[in-house]
């Protein structure tokens, strides 16, 4: 596993360096104009996509098929980008997080419930857009793999909308919408292992 996670660093390592860098220097401009937890939710979502972009290199590198004949796995292959998606988005929270606090002090405030709402709202997004962009990327071709991305980021928009409007825009609203995508990802994650491991994927 740690082998399959340092390739997919090396092929995304310099990309990753520079948008880290770029989020870094828009998102506090952007954070002080509008929310300050703004880039909370952006940057998590970025570097999940980040990791989503992987399974499309390996695919035309052909390194699935050089998979099969390596004592690697299947579902290992799989594991590593559901675990990797989950690490990408985690630094693009924590990132965003960092980033929001330190537009917020700028601002000359704090809000607690604020940034908790942001943090609710980065998850949601991150595992339910990702319990479908990952199962596609590796079943999909790379122009229908674009297609499901740009649904599932603002389907998720919408769900989460779309649970928490009604019941009121609290962090505990968001909660819940986050929990439910939690146990999506994970029904996700084991479908795909029972699955989509042992199919041809390139």
């Amino acid at each position: 596993m740690k082998g399959l996670l340092l390739k997919d660093y090396y092929l995304i390592g310099s990309v990753l360096w520079i948008l880290l860098a770029a989020m870094a220097v828009i998102g506090i401009a952007m954070a002080v104009l509008t929310s300050a937890w703004a880039l909370v939710v952006i940057a998590t979502v970025m570097l999940g996509m980040v990791s989503v972009s992987t399974i499309n290199m390996d695919k035309a590198s052909g390194w699935y098929k050089v998979s099969r004949v390596m004592p690697v796995a299947r579902q290992a292959v799989v594991d590593s980008k559901y675990l990797l998606y989950l690490l990408l988005s985690g630094v693009g929270l924590l990132l965003g997080m960092v980033l929001g606090m330190v537009a917020s002090l700028i601002q000359g405030g704090q809000s607690g419930e604020e940034a908790l709402l942001y943090l609710t709202i980065s998850v949601a997004m991150a595992l339910l857009a990702g319990s479908v962009t990952l199962p596609c990327s590796f079943l999909f071709s790379e122009e229908k793999n674009v297609l499901a991305i740009f649904l599932a980021y603002p389907a998720a928009a919408g769900i989460f909308a779309g649970v928490v409007v009604p019941l009121g825009v609290t962090p505990l609203s968001g909660s819940l919408v986050a929990g439910i995508s939690v146990v999506l990802y994970a029904v996700s994650w084991v479908l795909a292992r029972r699955k989509i491991a042992f199919r041809d994927v390139a």
